[in-house]
């Protein structure tokens, strides 16, 4: 009776043992998957991990939506689904649809695309398109047609410009970068003096390309799809065209400008972001000459 007994139990445990893996995927079309039950009991909403019989692996999530006649419908939550992949009883959680089994075959293939953005910062490069909004008051002396007495007359000027910029971003800790720049940029001005001392009219203007570099300290405070940075740092403006009826030709060669400004990384993906930022050059004023200029800029980055 006791060896009857035996037999049977472990004739029952076998078949448990093996009815727990023996609903197997029949066909697959799209993200939906259609499961032979083989008198497994399952309910919708109920997960399962698939295995491949191959390699023993999970390789996918499903969710049961429908069961009918030893047959049930599901969809697939994550991974890859394929013909006599077997299925393996998952605990519910309510965050299983979202993470993979560590190393899994799915964990290991969407190690790269399972979040649409960057954790950290990588090095990267890219073009921004500029704006710039302009501003210089100036002494300007000139001789008196009347008198023919050395004058001062006082004018203030404002304008708009463009560029073109290239950067290259370096990241050397988790939330710094350093953010080499290289670029053409407008400084346009243009305004009225206090008497008519720019080429005998009260007109006065300033039309200036620059070669700029900069170099800039970037300091991100925050960090996920939107990376939002403080920067501070130096720029060198080399003047390539230049033409002023406010200033002379030793006031325009050559400056050198203090870079403050503030921005925002838009990550589009692991691979691109959008980068835009507000900047503000100071630039060392003299006895007759003071200027700063803010600039807009957008482009495009890439990561490396």
């Amino acid at each position: 009776m006791t060896s009857r007994f035996c037999i049977f139990a472990l004739a029952s445990l076998l078949y448990f043992a093996v009815s727990a893996e023996a609903a197997t995927v029949s066909a697959v079309k799209g993200q939906k998957v259609l499961i032979n039950l083989e008198g497994d009991v399952v309910a919708p909403g109920d997960e399962f991990y698939l295995i491949n019989p191959s390699s023993d692996k999970r390789t996918a999530i499903i969710r049961v939506k429908q069961v009918k006649s030893g047959k049930a419908l599901a969809e697939i939550v994550k991974g890859r689904a394929a013909s006599g992949y077997s299925l393996q009883a998952k605990a519910a959680s309510p965050i299983s649809a979202d993470v993979p089994p560590p190393g899994s075959e799915e964990d290991t293939s969407t190690k790269r695309d399972a979040s649409t953005h960057l954790r950290v910062l990588k090095d990267s490069y890219g073009v921004m398109g500029v704006i710039t909004m302009n501003s210089m008051t100036a002494d300007i002396r000139y001789l008196d047609s009347g008198t023919g007495i050395l004058q001062t007359a006082s004018a203030t000027m404002n304008g708009n410009g463009f560029g073109v910029d290239g950067f290259y971003d370096y990241a050397f800790s988790r939330d710094f970068v350093g953010h080499a720049v290289a670029g053409i940029e407008q400084f346009n001005v243009s305004g009225s003096a206090s008497s008519a001392a720019c080429g005998g009219t009260t007109s006065c203007d300033a039309k200036i390309n620059y070669l700029s570099f900069y170099g800039v300290i970037k300091w991100y405070l925050i960090q996920g799809k939107y990376r939002g940075w403080l920067g501070g740092g130096l720029g060198y403006l080399l003047a390539v065209s230049k033409s002023s009826s406010a200033l002379n030709e030793s006031q325009i060669s050559t400056n050198q400008v203090f870079n403050a400004n503030v921005g925002v990384d838009i990550q589009l993906n692991r691979r691109n972001y959008i980068p835009v930022s507000l900047e503000y050059n100071m630039f060392p004023s003299s006895d007759t000459v003071k200027a700063s200029q803010m600039m807009i800029k957008a482009g495009w980055a890439w990561n490396l």
